[in-house]
């Protein structure tokens, strides 16, 4: 049977030309069908009906995170984008969608993860607590997760601008890989300012990300703010941890100098006076030099009251 004539696409564009207009009950019969592809036509009339109104879609929150399990990737993709409508004004409904978001946020294509990564990124804004149990998931999304690898450049000259036109076609997959990312990492600096130690029981597999100069420079300034909050809450071996960010102060990213100097303040560790005055005086950044300086001169005066 041909199934392709079967899909009512027309819905789609009512959905969003004429929202009221939709049959919750169809949208219910779609959602039941054997046929994936019906069942990603109705998640698509949801995202319709999500951007006008949030509140109709409420009845199908179940049904759409068990799409996010599909098989079917535009499905997946799908469920995900309405959750992300969804998860404002209803994060205790998206919330059991948790541990398959997280797990779809190593799916192997870009834009599929990157959607799961948008409604994570909401829900941490709603429940950061819920995501204390998915740490280790989410420190393997930042060492394993799914990459966009770069074609080799040619060795024949005739071919590089095929080449060049390749890599160019790749940019948007290489941003939302990105972007999921620092979802992750991001997610991460919220569990550990809650739950340090769970944190500090995988701080060499964090280290390892922190260390790799290739790794997206917002995620490594994560990375400093999750051993900021360990070395805060003496969740680890402080000593170790503190020699780390101020082994970074000097870190050719500037965000990641910019965090570990306010990591070192928030320390409150005295031993960083010296190391920051150095890059007060030879930052290549000028707003990084006056953090430098500043962040001395409090630690300086928060050891003078302890004494």
């Amino acid at each position: 049977m041909d199934h392709t004539t079967e899909a009512p696409v027309h819905l789609v564009d009512t959905a969003k030309s004429d929202p009221d207009a939709i049959d919750l009950e169809e949208i219910e019969a779609l959602l039941d069908d054997d046929w994936e592809e019906r069942r990603n036509t109705g998640l698509k009339v949801l995202v319709g009906l999500a951007a006008d109104d949030p509140e109709r879609v409420v009845p199908f929150v179940d049904d759409v995170i068990d799409c996010l399990s599909e098989s079917y990737g535009p499905a997946r993709s799908h469920a995900a984008l309405v959750l992300t409508l969804l998860v404002e004004d209803y994060p205790e409904l998206v919330e059991p969608a948790i541990p398959q978001l997280v797990d779809n946020l190593t799916d192997e294509t870009p834009i599929y993860r990157y959607r799961a990564a948008r409604t994570i990124a909401l829900q941490t804004e709603a429940t950061p607590e819920s995501f204390v149990e998915h740490a280790d998931d989410l420190i393997d999304v930042l060492i394993d997760g799914p990459t966009v690898s770069k074609p080799a450049p040619p060795d024949d000259p005739s071919r590089r601008e095929q080449h060049k036109g390749q890599v160019e076609h790749l940019q948007p997959d290489f941003a939302r890989s990105a972007a999921t990312k620092e979802v992750a990492a991001n997610v991460l600096v919220e569990v550990a300012e809650r739950e340090p130690s769970v944190c500090a029981e995988r701080l060499s597999d964090l280290y390892s990300v922190l260390e790799n100069e290739d790794e997206v420079p917002l995620v490594r300034g994560a990375i400093v703010d999750i051993v900021k909050h360990i070395a805060m809450a003496d969740a680890a071996d402080s000593p170790a941890v503190t020699d780390v960010l101020i082994d970074h102060l000097d870190d050719d990213t500037t965000v990641v100098r910019a965090r570990a100097i306010r990591a070192l303040g928030f320390a409150e560790v005295a031993d960083a006076i010296e190391p920051l005055r150095t890059v007060a005086e030879s930052d290549p950044d000028e707003d990084v030099r006056d953090l430098a300086s500043e962040t001395a001169d409090w630690l300086e005066t928060a050891a003078d009251r302890t004494d």
